[in-house]
């Protein structure tokens, strides 16, 4: 599936999705097959970061290919009862939904990537996976460090080449992408709760250069981390 934006072009495959905020101009080129599409009321969504993070003014999810075996499992147990209830005039799968969709938005909040984020929640991959989850806890614990693709492999004995290919596969994006988007989170609770430099907190997560940070930052959120700042920090 391939969507186009005003900041990117977005190549979704089997299990992927992107969250796109309101008002995020978009467009659909291709689909194979079919697509599974939901909106949720923003305002709801607002309320729940709210009550889970510090965060209380409209959260925006960074414009990233992302994929999750929580949401997964969701979407395929709501296909699942869907598909029973077929032809069924009642309205029991109209209940059904309104309960699921307030658990997504809930898992949403909890384990999507977005400006209320202070970490990348691992842990369903310490069952699904438990290699893959080592070692990105190890990449998590020396975040500012200056990974190559070979180190990374190497925490699994594999070689670079199946190391990309298996976090692409149950991650849903390469290595390199993860450790960068979650430098940017990591910075997000600098900009919020520290007096540091922009300078200084993109070079103490492990940013190459100022650029680099305020480029990817601003494609993620289509904000500066100055904005960023200045919206969210107490």
């Amino acid at each position: 599936m391939y969507y186009q934006t005003e900041r990117s072009d977005i190549f979704l495959s089997n299990n992927e999705f992107i969250l796109l905020n309101p008002n995020e101009l978009h467009r659909q080129i291709s689909v194979d097959n079919h697509k599974f599409v939901i909106e949720l009321d923003p305002t709801f969504l607002n309320q729940l970061t709210a009550d889970i993070s510090c965060i209380k003014d409209n959260i925006s999810f960074a414009l990233t290919v992302q994929k999750h075996p929580l949401v997964q499992k969701w979407v395929h147990f709501i296909n699942d009862y869907v598909q029973i209830e077929e032809g069924n005039e009642s309205h029991s799968v109209e209940l059904f939904l309104d309960h699921s969709f307030t658990q997504l938005a809930l898992m949403i909040c909890k384990v999507m990537v977005g400006t209320h984020s202070s970490d990348i929640n691992i842990q369903p991959f310490k069952e699904i996976h438990p290699a893959l989850y080592k070692t990105m806890n190890v990449i998590k614990e020396d975040f500012q460090h200056a990974w190559s693709l070979d180190e990374m492999a190497g925490i699994l004995n594999i070689s670079k080449f199946q190391f990309a290919h298996l976090f692409k596969e149950y991650i849903g994006i390469s290595p390199f992408s993860w450790l960068q988007l979650y430098r940017i989170i990591r910075s997000q609770d600098m900009l919020i709760h520290t007096k540091k430099s922009i300078v200084d907190i993109s070079y103490s997560c492990g940013f190459s250069s100022i650029s680099v940070y305020n480029q990817l930052f601003k494609r993620l959120y289509g904000i500066t981390p100055s904005f960023f700042r200045r919206k969210y920090a107490k």
